[in-house]
């Protein structure tokens, strides 16, 4: 490519972002909506040659990795530690619930199970730059709240980076074989393990030790080194380049010269950002977003209903007020910059088609427009919800109200030591549930791609390849449904102990052997029985009944080799002995 050409073109897109930036921020909406429309300008009403269209793909990637760098920097671990509690149990709460409801939301519009789960994954987060610009302009929320604010969207890129990591051998899956979709899920597992151990123990006191001898301006050009390789790293093991952006972005940030390279960064990143959404902006063509503009307000109608809704049931979990909480809530309802990094990506595989990503980014740009109204009467809404909501309506929240104050009443009376065990216990049985709904959502789409290779590996017939498949994925949920039930069984005995010390009662001995009868391992069994069997498999109801008389035979003579071996009641004996109510 000649030197004027590539000139020609930075100058073009450049200055026709800045200008329609710079028109939107007049209007008072978001710079960012700018950087699309100048790409939907180019697509639709420029003739852009091959060249230029190669050189917006180079710098969108530049961009994308500069962006998702800056993200993973702002990500204060220790911060996150000490102050991040209560958006921890927000995010934890509207995360799952974003998910479930695009997924359903996606299946009543028609898309097949992978395009749905994309769906509950790109509206699932917000954007940080939108709900800070917006919050603080109306001075709606002091600045406590909007610092809380900022972790749970920090919470919820943190979130989204995962859901991307999962989705990836996803959407390469169709395209691939079992094996090599075998070979890519565990090439991925080790790159994850690799940058959570080694390179956040090692990375961080290299770049320190490199800082020590050098100036901000070196050791910024080696952390920005740095993340181009991680990303050319998370590429080669078969993910996207942000993953590995995005985890070296918080591996500097854990470092002394964070501040240094955030300053160094900052113009690059506006630059390359801006390529980024223009490129988004690309892919957009105007008859195609027309034709689908219902379903781009299908989408944002329900990002908006199910964020304010899970966002608000985060808050009032957390004991939060109302007021603030539906503030809070609505003030969140901009899509963040990962719905267009993951429905670009499934766009890219093939999985979506045009008009999927074409409402999808309608429906973001509805979002960001809508915002400062929506937040601009957000209180008012609330007040008048409050005033005009029915008395059996209100007697309901107010005994909802009631048991989750008696809640927090109970684990104020409990010792420190209790307390914590029951945050254990809560957060293992969430995170385990999750896990158990990631390895279904994995088995369902390796089921077809699995049973060819294991048939024509071995011979065994496409029928019983399917029988091994849900024998393993039974074995798999085995695991985290045990641990569900055990500390279920945990939790429930440490809230009844606690209502009957707030009730100056004593914590008899009958409560404990009650607790210590209930058989978690036969629970956690008939769990992942039912769940293997209403999972689709292309298997009849006959070999259903009979994986699942095998599997119960099984745990009950483990069991009853337990009981024979006098092993039950020295295990139940430990697990309430201890807990000091």
């Amino acid at each position: 490519m000649e030197e004027t050409m590539l000139i020609s073109y930075m100058a073009t897109l450049v200055i026709l972002a800045a200008f329609l930036s710079i028109v939107m921020s007049r209007l008072r909406f978001p710079a960012l909506i700018g950087f699309l429309t100048a790409g939907i300008v180019i697509a639709n009403f420029m003739n852009l040659s091959e060249e230029g269209e190669s050189v917006v793909e180079i710098f969108s990637n530049i961009g994308l990795i500069m962006l998702m760098f800056s993200i993973g920097m702002e990500i204060d671990v220790r911060k996150l530690k000490d102050q991040g509690r209560f958006a921890l149990v927000v995010a934890l709460v509207q995360l799952p619930l974003m998910v479930v409801g695009g997924t359903v939301v996606g299946i009543l519009l028609g898309f097949n199970m992978l395009q749905s789960i994309c769906l509950g994954a790109i509206i699932s987060g917000s954007s940080t730059a939108v709900v800070m610009a917006v919050l603080k302009s109306q001075g709606k929320l002091d600045r406590e709240h909007i610092e809380t604010l900022v972790l749970i969207v920090i919470m919820e890129d943190i979130g989204q980076v995962i859901m991307l990591s999962i989705l990836t051998p996803m959407l390469q899956g169709s395209e691939m074989s079992g094996e090599a979709l075998a070979l890519l899920i565990v090439q991925i597992a080790i790159f994850m393990i690799a940058c959570f151990t080694l390179g956040l123990m090692l990375l961080p006191r290299i770049i320190n030790w490199f800082y020590k001898r050098s100036n901000d301006e070196l050791i910024s050009l080696l952390c920005i080194g740095a993340t181009f390789a991680l990303a050319l790293a998370a590429s080669k093991m078969g993910l996207s380049v942000a993953i590995g952006a995005f985890l070296m972005g918080v591996i500097v940030g854990t470092t002394r010269p964070k501040e240094a390279v955030e300053h160094f960064v900052d113009p690059l990143k506006s630059l390359f950002m801006a390529m980024f959404f223009i490129s988004v902006g690309m892919e957009v063509s105007l008859g195609s977003l027309s034709q689908n503009i219902i379903l781009a307000f299908i989408i944002f109608a329900a990002f908006a209903v199910f964020k304010t809704a899970s966002v608000y049931l985060g808050y009032w979990i957390g004991n939060e007020g109302g007021r603030n909480g539906f503030v809070a809530a609505v003030g969140l309802c901009a899509m963040g910059e990962f719905a267009f990094i993951i429905s670009k990506q499934a766009l890219d595989y093939g999985v979506v088609d045009q008009s999927f990503y074409s409402a999808v980014i309608g429906a973001a740009l509805i979002s960001m427009i809508a915002l400062p109204i929506l937040s601009k009467y957000s209180d008012r809404a609330y007040d008048g919800a409050v005033t005009h909501c029915p008395k059996p309506v209100q007697s309901v929240i107010g005994s909802l109200n009631m048991l989750r104050d008696g809640f927090y009443s109970i684990l104020g009376q409990l010792s420190s030591r209790t307390a914590d065990l029951f945050r254990r216990g809560v957060t293992t049985i969430y995170f385990n549930v999750i896990l158990m709904a990631i390895v279904v959502v994995v088995f369902y789409h390796i089921y077809d791609p699995l049973s060819w290779w294991l048939d024509n590996k071995t011979g065994m017939g496409d029928h019983w390849a399917r029988v091994l498949i849900m024998t393993t994925n039974l074995l798999v949920l085995l695991f985290p449904a045990l641990k569900i039930m055990d500390n279920i069984r945990l939790v429930m005995y440490i809230i009844s102990s606690g209502k009957k010390k707030r009730d100056s009662s004593i914590v008899d001995d009958d409560m404990k052997k009650f607790y210590s009868s209930i058989n978690p391992l036969i629970l956690a069994g008939i769990a992942s029985i039912v769940i293997v069997i209403m999972t689709p498999n292309k298997l009849d109801t006959i070999s259903h009944i009979v994986v699942g008389i095998i599997a119960i035979i099984a745990l009950s003579a483990y069991q009853y080799w337990k009981i024979k071996m006098h092993k039950k009641e020295q295990e139940t004996s430990k697990t309430f002995e201890d807990i000091e109510i």
